[in-house]
């Protein structure tokens, strides 16, 4: 029994004021407004959803999917209360000969289905029997279809391999029309016979808009009659996508279309491309549906999305303001100020109040800088506004609460060079001068005070581009040019801490000290989380980061620090961190221009809108974009994980809450994420950090009351991370720590020791790959054994101490001709042993007890099991021998019976083997032995129970019972609870899914 999943969304359907998703097998239920979460039910048996069509005015709603179909009710209440939500489903899925492409309803009781050979079934539901089929005389086989209800029978759209659309009614024998054009198979076919437009979407990457011409315009077009008198032709042939258009929706207003370059293209009908919105983390779009008013999508992120169509058309209202002064100018620097009133500076030096709501200029104060380098800063709060020059000319002027206006406060000059200025907080002015001097001061009234005096080490541009302060605990944050951030207390000059390039050669961007940790940003693309010591500020670590989209990363305009700005290139970007959406994108020119951004709340008609507002330089004018959020902020039904496969998987929970599941997971996609499954079945991603290549492998140890994540993988790099699960009010925060990010071979500069390009040599060596990992604990150190794709088991050595992290390579050993592809430590008569698996599924066993040289260790002992490549490994020991179970290449289950006579490891023996390949039909990726039970899974989509037991004449193994998984590409499993009554499991691969087997 399916318990929880996330996996590619291949249906979605707006219905009433419901959501309804087809994941794998299930449909489930969400409330619209709310997006809360009401239902989950499984519908076919083995098949993925691929259609759901609601019965008008009816509780009564199609599912399809595969070669089966079934119908569920969901029933409300009188008063339409969600909370008495019933679904169920009518009766067990009704099978078929051929596979499904489209259905729709003939009455209350009658389906129609069209199969992928070109023929209409009826079925009555009450019977659950065939009433009728059509044969079309085209038996082509179809990639797409489409169903159109009518009046006196059925309209058939059929998408044919051969690259044309064959409409016909299911009692005629010749076709209608063929419209032909595209040079790819047909995915999908929309028709809106009201617009009379049908639209058609190929694997050509492109999308054709056809029109419906009728002949004789008094005939209804739900009658066949109409249908048989139309001309239709295309009017416009699209292209937007880079890669296969997956489906298409028509909506009153335009056409929106979805494919595999993670691409919504909303279209206008008279084919002009009024939109693109990159979704779903660059994985493919699988499923679309649109309503009067919000469009959803599914991708192969797993993630569902709510998208309000007004996106396409009313994105942002966009002017110029015009400043009317007396004295024409050119606009230099502006800022938003706490009112959201403008600041500007101009060439001719005047500091312009500009008032954004009455669009006046409120007050001009001239400004008596001698040098024409300028440096515009706004304190946190945004009343506060300084201004300073090279030369240390400075002045501050604070923003009226009462009237709209500025007043300077300040006016002074700092008797030193000025090479860059910034607010820490709302009242320290950090100031970076000749010399790498820092100079930090205070307004009290109209007087300035030093607040302290610090050094910025050397580096080849000595200024700050960022700065921060604890006022309470008396630390300063800065970040400078050349990319460190360092760690300043007051009354000492030199940094107490230093993390060297943690961005990149244009520095961070913005520091935010927020508890006992801060975050900086930077443009190179990643936000990097940092911990803070109150008590002792040179134990400041670096924790984490993530990375973005986008190269340039401004800063955070919320509190939460959540929603971050920045620029890709030309383009502005708003994006939610936590769910992984793009907000707001605008064609502005880039960052290098003065601008300025700002979110608020503000009145919209009769209602208070969440507001975000954009100001930049541009062409000598300053230009403005709001943006109201509601209109144009997608909202995550279902949050996103992995783009792509899942190759390792490890889950714990925390004694702080029991009802919430970790998940430890590496991909394909390149990322390894800690994420959530709390009890209602929500997944969210509570960390996300990349590897250079592929994840392969992961394992984790629990260390007092926190986790040690050890994942590896392509390119030969080892990271090493520690998490720490705390509670914060009523909620679990998940933290972690970057500890090590090793590569075998070294980094591409290391590898090529600087030689020249005439002097360089070519390493032959194909780029090794770290295929399973496994940690053993000795003493007060860790012992990481890796298999690796070159035949070679490398040791390292890991000590982690707070304060204190070695980690160094200790041995290789190449007893392997071949790849190793799967490593595991058992401890056997007080001694550790490490087991490897092979490519020509051969196993080996290796003592590791107090080894003093790695080099020329050998085996104690080897034998083969499968006849190629073993994927996966899993052991039982007992007193006196070790069972080892094996699954490979050969689709077959292997259980070997080790002896050790007089418990000697030298004179090792195989006393029993068995194996079966009946369980599987294909590569066997996971085999775990829990107590007398053998749990099998494998590519084929099935997890197989089996129970076995040792006798005198061999191994027995009795098969159970099999379920099968949504999950396509089953790379293993994960054992999550074994109880008297069931063994829950957790598959993993194109997705996650938490099944429970009955013993």
């Amino acid at each position: 029994m399916s318990q929880f999943i996330h996996t590619d969304v291949t249906a979605v359907k707006l219905h009433q004021d419901f959501i309804i998703t087809g994941i794998g097998s299930s449909a489930s239920v969400f409330e619209r407004n709310s997006l809360k979460f009401l239902e989950r039910i499984n519908c076919l048996i083995g098949q993925k959803i691929y259609g759901i069509v609601p019965l008008q005015d009816s509780t009564k709603v199609l599912i399809f999917g595969g070669k089966q179909c079934t119908v569920i009710c969901i029933d409300c209440n009188l008063n339409g209360d969600t909370n008495g939500l019933n679904i169920h489903r009518l009766f067990k899925p009704l099978v078929c000969e051929d596979w499904l492409h489209s259905a729709t309803w003939v009455d209350t009781n009658t389906v129609a289905l069209l199969t992928a050979h070109n023929a209409v079934q009826i079925w009555d539901l009450r019977t659950q029997c065939i009433l009728s089929q059509h044969f079309s005389a085209d038996n082509s086989i179809l990639y797409s279809g489409l169903l159109l209800p009518l009046q006196d029978g059925l309209l058939v759209f059929a998408g044919t391999v051969f690259s044309e659309v064959i409409i016909h009614t299911p009692l005629d024998e010749k076709p209608l029309h063929h419209l032909k054009g595209h040079r790819g198979v047909i995915f999908s076919i929309s028709c809106n016979p009201q617009k009379r437009v049908i639209v058609s979407t190929s694997d050509d990457r492109s999308v054709r808009i056809w029109g419906i011409n009728p002949k004789k315009p008094d005939l209804l077009s739900n009658t066949t009659e109409y249908w048989k008198n139309i001309d239709i032709v295309c009017n416009h042939e699209v292209y937007g996508h880079t890669a296969r258009v997956m489906r298409s929706s028509i909506t009153n207003e335009l056409i929106v279309s979805v494919g595999e370059d993670s691409v919504i293209c909303f279209w206008g009908y008279d084919g002009k491309l009024l939109k693109k919105h990159e979704t779903h983390q660059n994985s493919p779009i699988w499923s679309v549906d649109t309503n009067n008013s919000h469009l959803v999508t599914g991708g192969g992120d797993g993630a569902v999305i709510l998208h309000p169509l007004s996106m396409a058309s009313d994105y942002g209202q966009e002017e110029s303001i015009i400043l009317n002064t007396q004295t024409p100018a050119v606009p230099k620097k502006i800022a938003f100020t706490a009112r959201n009133n403008l600041v500007i500076l101009n060439d001719i030096d005047s500091a312009i109040h500009y008032h954004t709501t009455n669009t006046k200029t409120t007050v001009t104060h001239k400004i008596n800088h001698g040098s024409t380098y300028k440096l515009l800063s706004v304190s946190s709060c945004k009343q506060l506004i300084a201004v300073a020059d090279m030369s240390g000319k400075l002045d501050v002027f604070a923003e009226n609460c009462k009237e709209d206006c500025i007043t300077k406060v300040v006016d002074t000059n700092l008797n030193e060079k000025v090479f860059s200025m910034q607010w820490a907080g709302n009242r320290h002015l950090v100031f970076c001068g000749d010399k790498g001097n820092i100079m930090v001061a205070s307004s009290v009234n109209s007087t300035v005070d030093i607040y302290g005096d610090f050094v910025l080490p050397n580096c080849k541009e000595r200024w700050l581009t960022a700065a921060a302060m604890d006022v309470k605990n008396k630390i300063l944050i800065v970040g400078d040019r050349c990319g460190n951030v360092h760690v300043y207390v007051k009354d000492q000059k030199n940094p107490v801490k230093t993390f060297n390039k943690v961005h990149g050669r244009y520095g961070p961007t913005s520091i935010t000290i927020k508890n006992n940790e801060f975050i900086t940003t930077g443009r190179d693309g990643t936000i990097r989380y940092f911990s803070l010591n109150e008590n002792d500020s040179s134990l400041a670590k670096y924790m984490t980061n993530k990375e973005l989209e986008f190269q340039w990363v401004e800063k955070f305009i919320d509190k939460e620090e959540n929603i971050i700005c920045g620029f890709k290139e030309r383009i502005f970007v708003v994006y939610n961190v936590q769910n992984n959406l793009k907000l707001i994108e605008v064609s502005c020119g880039g960052g290098h221009r003065s601008w300025d951004v700002v979110r608020y709340i503000g009145k919209v008609g009769d209602e208070y809108e969440e507001l975000i507002k954009l100001v930049y330089v541009k062409n000598s004018e300053i230009c403005s974009h709001t943006f109201q959020l509601s209109k144009i902020m997608s909202k995550n039904v279902i949050n996103s994980s992995h783009s792509k496969e899942i190759n390792c998987l490890k889950s714990f929970k925390s004694n702080l809450d029991k009802t919430i599941s970790f998940y430890v997971t590496g991909g394909e996609d390149t990322t390894l994420r800690l994420s959530s499954i709390n009890s209602d079945s929500q997944i969210r991603d509570e960390i996300v950090s990349k590897h250079l290549s592929n994840v392969r492998t992961l394992k984790i140890v629990d260390l007092e009351g926190s986790i040690i994540v050890v994942s590896a993988g392509g390119r030969a790099q080892i990271r090493i991370k520690l998490i720490h699960i705390s509670r914060v009010d009523k909620h679990l925060k998940a933290s972690s720590q970057e500890l090590i990010d090793y590569l075998i071979k070294g980094k591409d500069k290391e590898r090529k020791n600087n030689q020249t390009w005439r002097n360089s040599s070519i390493d032959f060596d194909p780029e090794t790959r770290i295929m399973d990992v496994d940690v053993l604990k000795q003493n007060d150190k860790f012992l990481i054994f890796a298999g690796c794709s070159d035949a070679c088991l490398r040791v390292f050595s890991f000590i982690y101490k707070p304060g204190n992290v070695t980690f160094e390579p200790i041995g290789e050993m190449r007893h392997h001709k071949t790849c190793i592809l799967k490593t595991t430590c058992v401890n056997f008569l007080d001694k550790d042993i490490l087991i490897t698996c092979s490519t020509r599924g051969e196993v080996s066993l290796w003592d590791v007890t107090d080894i003093v040289s790695w080099d020329d260790h050998e085996p104690f002992f080897s034998t083969i099991t499968n006849k190629c490549g073993i994927n996966s490994i899993d052991t039982r020991v007992t007193c006196d021998n070790i069972l080892i179970a094996t699954g490979g290449d050969d689709n077959a289950i292997h259980l070997t019976l080790l002896e050790f006579p007089n418990l000697n490891l030298s004179g090792t023996y195989v006393k029993h083997r068995w194996s079966t390949d009946k369980f599987h039909c294909s590569q066997v990726t996971g085999v775990k032995l829990v107590d007398d039970l053998l749990v099998s899974t494998s590519i084929d989509q099935r997890v197989t129970l089996a129970k076995w037991r040792t006798e005198e004449e061999g191994i027995r193994c009795d098969f159970q019972s099999q379920i099968f998984s949504d999950i396509a590409d089953i790379q293993g499993m994960e054992i999550l609870s074994n109880t008297s009554a069931a063994i829950t499991v957790c598959v993993f691969g194109k997705g996650l899914e938490v099944v429970e087997l009955p013993k």
